[in-house]
């Protein structure tokens, strides 16, 4: 298949050229070219790419057992280590707390643990889909475990770099994963890790706090002055002019276009996974990181990095319901002598730093966020789940529970990423 590609005004293949300026760009035959490229057949119209749903909970503590915090977990904290933290709260008993969590669209049970001072655990299981949770019966276990809950609900975020073409599909270009907790009422942590780095041009990171302004946050510091940026463009003077940064400084903390609070992750993802790369004749080389099964040429398999962000914002910022749905992860890219940001589908309209034009499409997105900490990504140049003219291949394509399946309807399927082919990915 002959890649076509867009480049100035035009879009150009080796079949046909279009012009697409401002007056004559044919939006239908730009789209067109995109459904060529991409994996699936078909894409169900008004796809939301989304695997998980918002869902908000009354908690009651009307037990006398002494509570001091509640928690919404994934799973019976008591029953072993896979309960993630999906939202928490102080509360005391008789009291009744509001607590937000983002649900994935597969779950169809969770679990409510109050914690006493003592450190045991009243824990209780409800339907996902309920409203009111109250600890009045049905208590699956009262018990001190032999740990306590700390592990928190994690998303990985996929992202492709190539926006505004197509996509090559195997959604490792960046991959992050994220969580965040509540600390106090001044004070979210974000934690994020740089996990694969399949690009091969210069990409940027950051994430827009969605509803929040720059001017609602106090500061933004990390553990010991810990930046994915050491060893970074603006670091190192002596790196070509071909790798310099995509932003404008190094603080945490940036304004978006319209005043928008913004994380600075990295400049630089290549430079961000902390590889000691060489600069030969005034030539930058990028290597891909953690998307090949061993290590060989430009192919480095590295230890993931981690940063977690301690965001305090002033008192005028309401964050009790702060939960993923206010982080807009997203990557910068340059294209044709601009700067081009891939966010999920959710907010792919944003334009938090740069400002250009962008079609809407009924298409695959150009990223993706799966509600999964240890989603395993396709190796680099394997699709995300081939399923186009009767063949069938890529990393996700098991029957009743591929990517293809849900691409096509977004009600089936929507465990898909549970299922790798387990020769296809990371």
């Amino acid at each position: 298949m002959t890649k076509k590609v867009i480049m100035g005004g035009l879009i150009l293949s080796s079949s046909f050229t279009l012009s697409c300026n401002k007056e004559m760009f044919d939006e239908e035959k730009y789209e067109d070219l995109i459904k060529e490229e991409q994996p699936v057949d078909s894409v169900q119209v008004g796809h939301t790419w989304s695997l998980a749903t918002l869902r908000t909970y009354q908690v009651t503590a009307n037990l006398n057992v002494g509570a001091k915090r509640v928690y919404i977990l994934s799973a019976n904290p008591v029953d072993g280590n896979d309960a993630e933290i999906m939202a928490q709260a102080d509360i005391a008993d008789g009291e009744q707390k509001q607590l937000t969590a983002c649900v994935p669209t597969m779950t169809s049970g969770l679990y409510a643990a109050l914690l006493d001072s003592l450190g045991t655990y009243t824990v209780i299981g409800f339907r996902a889909t309920a409203e009111e949770v109250n600890f009045s019966g049905g208590l699956l276990a009262k018990q001190k475990p032999l740990t306590t809950i700390d592990k928190l609900q994690t998303f990985t975020y996929l992202f492709e770099e190539e926006l505004p073409e197509p996509g090559d599909y195997d959604y490792n270009d960046v991959v992050l994963r994220i969580s965040q907790e509540a600390l106090s009422e001044r004070q979210i942590d974000i934690h994020v890790e740089l996990s694969a780095v399949g690009a091969s041009k210069k990409v940027g990171a950051a994430i827009r706090l969605v509803d929040y302004k720059k001017t609602d946050v106090d500061s933004i510091t990390t553990d010991g002055g810990d930046t994915f940026n050491l060893g970074g463009p603006n670091y190192d003077q002596s790196l070509p002019e071909s790798s310099v940064s995509i932003w404008d400084n190094i603080e945490h903390l940036q304004s978006g276009r319209n005043g928008e609070a913004v994380i600075n992750l990295f400049e630089d993802a290549h430079w961000a996974m902390g590889d000691n790369l060489s600069v030969e004749y005034g030539v930058f080389t990028r290597k891909t990181y953690n998307v090949s099964k061993t290590s060989y040429g430009d192919a480095e398999i590295m230890p993931t990095r981690q940063v977690t962000y301690h965001v305090f914002f002033n008192k005028n910022a309401d964050i009790s319901k702060f939960t993923f749905s206010s982080l807009d992860p997203f990557i910068v890219e340059d294209y044709n002598g601009g700067y081009w940001e891939v966010h999920c589908y959710e907010h792919r309209m944003a334009q938090t730093i740069y400002n250009y034009s962008l079609v809407e499409l009924n298409t695959l997105p150009w990223a993706l966020m799966i509600p999964y900490s240890a989603f395993r990504y396709p190796l680099e140049g394997v699709d995300i789940g081939f399923s186009k003219d009767g063949a069938n291949s890529g990393a996700y394509l098991v029957d009743k529970h591929s990517f293809g399946e849900w691409a096509r309807d977004i009600n089936s399927s929507t465990d898909w990423y549970l299922y790798p082919m387990n020769n296809r990915v990371f």
